[in-house]
This record gives C-alpha cells, sequence and structure tokens, in this order.
C-alpha cells in the first residue's frame, strides 16, 4: 500500500513549505562548520581545525598556482625584493667574514620548522648531523603555522657556528625549507 502522499512529502523535507520560504532579499542562514573532523593536506591526516596546516595548504595551492600562470614554469615576482637575513652570503658569493673572533655569546636560530617540534629529538638529530656538541635547545610554536629553535653549542666559537649554519641553512626538514642564522645571546627571543 502506498504511503499518504501529504506525509511522505512533510517526513522527506523536515519543515513546513511556509518555514522553508525566505523573504527576497534575505539570504538563507549559512551553515555553522563542523566543529570536528580530519582532513588530508599532502598525504598526511590532520585535524580540520588546525590553522597552520590550513594556511600552509592555501599558500602551497596560491604558489602552484602562479607557477602555472607564469611563463615558462618562473615564479613571479610580487613587490620588493627580500632582503637578506645578517649573516647570510648572497648566492653568488660564498665569502663569509668575520671581525669580532669572540662567540661566547652567539647561538644559532632555526627558522619555519614544523609545528609541534620535540625539544630532545631536535637535539639528538642536530648533533649526529653536525657531529658538534649541543648545550640547548629551545622551540617555540608561532600562530604563523611555523616554529622556531633556539640553539646553543657547547663549543661556541666563530668556526663552528657558521659550520653548523652552512650545514643546515636551505635544508628540507619535514618538507619544509629552513632558515638558519646565527644572532648575539641577547638578540632572542624571552620564552
Amino acid at each position: 500500500m502506498a504511503p499518504n502522499n501529504k506525509s511522505h512529502r512533510r517526513h522527506n523535507s523536515g519543515k513546513k513549505l511556509v518555514d522553508r520560504i525566505t523573504p527576497v532579499g534575505e539570504s538563507k542562514p549559512e551553515r555553522p562548520l563542523p566543529k570536528e573532523g580530519f582532513k588530508t593536506v599532502n598525504g598526511r591526516l590532520v585535524s580540520a581545525n588546525d590553522v597552520g596546516v590550513l594556511l600552509r595548504e592555501a599558500s602551497s595551492k596560491l604558489e602552484a598556482k602562479k607557477k602555472r600562470k607564469s611563463p615558462k614554469g618562473k615564479p613571479h615576482k610580487t613587490g620588493p625584493a627580500p632582503s637578506r637575513p645578517k649573516g647570510k652570503p648572497s648566492k653568488g658569493n660564498p665569502l663569509v667574514i668575520h671581525t669580532n673572533s669572540d662567540a661566547s655569546d652567539k647561538l644559532l636560530v632555526f627558522y619555519n620548522l614544523a609545528l609541534g617540534v620535540n625539544q630532545d629529538s631536535l637535539k639528538t638529530v642536530l648533533q649526529k648531523l653536525s657531529h658538534t656538541r649541543i648545550g640547548k635547545v629551545r622551540v617555540r610554536d608561532l600562530p604563523s603555522g611555523s616554529a622556531t629553535a633556539n640553539v646553543w653549542l657547547v663549543k661556541r666559537t666563530t668556526e663552528e657556528l657558521e659550520r653548523v649554519r652552512k650545514l643546515f641553512d636551505g635544508a628540507l626538514v619535514d618538507g619544509r625549507t629552513i632558515r638558519v642564522t646565527t644572532v648575539s645571546d641577547t638578540q632572542t627571543m624571552s620564552y
């Protein structure tokens, strides 16, 4: 036996016809975003609420779009040329000169690390790869979706700091190209 047509329609729509009509010029109320959920970004399962991941995904999509539009795959240059960080030589000249031989107050700062980097595991990896002893590592997650790490070497000589900086500057860590600079201990951020 066929169900009552009127009750079948009301059951399927959930609202009466009068409730579904919106006046002209008004838009339907937007649905709230889901509170919980997961999303895949670059083959990794992450929380849908992770702002850093969403920013990186949007940035990578924008970069891919720029590369497609630019002639011969060269990315567009927008705005003024970025300034070079202190202590980083230009790509054409690998010469590095230090006039201050005292490096007792110097440390290395690693920029653009992934969020949630463990200080102890970072210290272990850096020691193994650089073949030098590291005294202390401090990691700070930033609201921009990346993290920075301050690294103090046990043997703080200008040559050793520069060797370790060159080793890791421009390295690919967790899918991100990091930047490493040498700074004075007084220039670091407080934690």
